[in-house]
């Protein structure tokens, strides 16, 4: 019984690891730490903050998320006016890839060299040679490449990462590529899947990505997902390289919008992590980061690198 109190009495009142400014968060964290020992807060659909109930997910922009602290994004792109737009199914959400959201990473990079961002690109539609060839040629520009993860492996270090962004391809667009291409990702559901760096690289991921449901009722359903894998994820030995993602977002038109399950699962989750401290989590996508609900999430995922 003491023990219990005594725990709980220093929870309560320990000085946070990452108090103040989150701009820099990363700062405190050891070079040597593996990228994937990591809980790294993320957004799903990072740019979608236009399209109506049934299609926005975040209410603040690229830069705003940056500062709050996220540092793993979910960007959806297709062919528009020569350039690649942002959007999130039709929607085309007022911004390019080449002018607005690389731009925007790199130039946080620059002013915060002690962190990293992941991110995620995904073909939203469109033509797939349009999306190939316009990928190939913003990622290989000469001043974008040194901000790029070229050399992938499993126990990539966070000190190799520093200053630069990990790609998440999940279509491949190029054959020497940065980052990983993601092999194994399957639709609406929670599976292993694999990392594979253009150098040959390997990594297996444990992926829950469950978003499709009958009505918000089914909050309960996405609940019990999110709870699986962060559960399977914290069982992993000490010895383990796998990595984990996690997407804590889901929708159940036309009833249950992206807004009403990010409200509940977003508070569900961040109330099960602050009774597991110092639980590595993984790359966590949520929605709307900027709700209380979504700011007490993030607040959680960044503690819990302690």
């Amino acid at each position: 019984m003491f023990s219990v109190v005594f725990m709980l009495s220093w929870f309560l009142c320990a000085k946070p690891a990452f108090a103040g400014s989150k701009g820099d968060w990363m700062k405190l964290l050891s070079d040597t730490l593996p990228v994937c020992k990591l809980s790294i807060p993320g957004t799903h659909d990072s740019g979608a903050i236009y399209g109506g109930c049934m299609l926005k997910t975040q209410d603040a922009g690229i830069f705003s998320q940056l500062e709050l602290g996220i540092r793993a994004f979910d960007i959806r792109l297709a062919e528009k006016d020569g350039k690649l737009g942002v959007f999130h199914s039709h929607a085309f959400q007022n911004m390019y890839w080449e002018t607005d959201v690389l731009p925007t990473f790199i130039k946080f990079l620059k002013e915060h060299p002690s962190e990293m961002l992941i991110v995620s690109l995904k073909r939203e539609g469109g033509s797939s040679e349009a999306y190939a060839s316009l990928v190939e040629t913003s990622l290989s520009a000469i001043d974008a490449k040194p901000f790029f993860v070229w050399n992938f492996c499993q126990d990539l270090a966070l000190g190799d990462c520093r200053g630069k962004i990990l790609f998440l391809h999940r279509d491949v667009a190029m054959n020497k590529y940065p980052g990983t291409a993601c092999e194994g990702w399957k639709d609406d559901a929670t599976c292993l899947m694999t990392l594979r760096g253009s150098n040959g690289a390997e990594a297996q991921v444990l992926l829950q990505d469950e978003y499709q449901y009958a009505s918000d009722e089914e909050v309960g359903l996405k609940i019990e997902a999110c709870m699986r894998n962060l559960h399977n994820v914290a069982a992993e030995p000490s010895s383990s390289y796998r990595w984990a993602i996690s997407f804590v977002s889901a929708t159940g038109l036309p009833l249950g919008t992206p807004e009403v399950f990010a409200k509940q699962v977003n508070k569900f989750v961040s109330e099960y992590l602050k009774q597991r401290r110092s639980q590595m989590c993984g790359i966590v996508f949520m929605d709307f980061v900027q709700r209380p609900e979504g700011l007490e999430l993030l607040d959680c995922l960044i503690r819990g690198n302690n």
